[in-house]
């Protein structure tokens, strides 16, 4: 008997502690922030299931949602796969891939790559891009001669819906909560600056909130848990 709680005790354990609040899916189904991808990878055999909505996007001035089922696997310590399906009138699938080619260390970026409708379905051609990522935390205390909370920061060039330069800023407010800002010069909607929050209900379950180029709103919910 004593084996048995043992062992079910370690397994609750392992399920409960599996990424902290900023690890989840953007709208894309990749790991990241609204759109803009970060240099986390979904740890191996986790999966992370997601949905997202976008209200009211103008579209050649006609107001539609976009609806995101998307579902995550981690693959290995530093690749993960995702994949979906895109709802606006019409159904699109969407399949992505990230790789951390190097990881941050001291004040040297993480350096990772990846594609986002590697199909072109969503967009005319296949989102490839390459992402730098560092923690600003120190920078930010310089400026300010004060403490900050925790910042990372993401700098971006791609293709397809990055086309040209992306820029991401995540400030950890607390061991739940977390605030983001980015850029994309070529988004779902065309030039989108977005801003949104991220709040953990549990170790496992997540929701996103926020405005697509500070005009349409965005939901969203995710689950990571290990599948294998």
């Amino acid at each position: 008997m004593k084996v048995v709680l043992t062992a079910l005790v370690a397994g609750v354990l392992a399920l409960s502690v599996v990424v902290p609040v900023t690890a989840a899916p953007n709208i894309f189904g990749t790991s990241g922030l609204i759109e803009v991808p970060d240099d986390r990878v979904l740890p191996t055999g986790t999966i992370a299931p997601a949905f997202h909505t976008i209200v009211d996007v103008d579209i050649l001035g006609t107001d539609t949602d976009f609806n995101f089922f998307t579902v995550g696997i981690g693959i290995t310590e530093n690749l993960e796969v995702s994949g979906g399906v895109v709802d606006n009138d019409d159904s699109e699938v969407i399949l992505n891939a990230k790789y951390r080619l190097s990881p941050r260390v001291g004040n040297r970026p993480s350096i990772t790559i990846g594609v986002v409708d590697v199909t072109s379905d969503i967009d005319d051609d296949p989102s490839f891009y390459i992402l730098f990522a560092r923690g600003l935390t120190g920078v930010a205390e310089d400026i300010t001669d004060d403490e900050s909370v925790p910042l990372r920061g993401y700098l971006g060039f791609g293709s397809g819906l990055y086309e040209g330069v992306f820029v991401g800023l995540e400030w950890m407010l607390s061991p739940r909560f977390v605030g983001m800002v980015e850029y994309v010069d070529e988004g779902i909607t065309g030039s989108d600056f977005n801003a949104g929050i991220r709040y953990a209900l549990t170790n496992q379950l997540r929701i996103d909130a926020g405005l697509v180029d500070l005009d349409s709103f965005t939901v969203g919910i995710s689950y990571t848990g290990f599948a294998f």
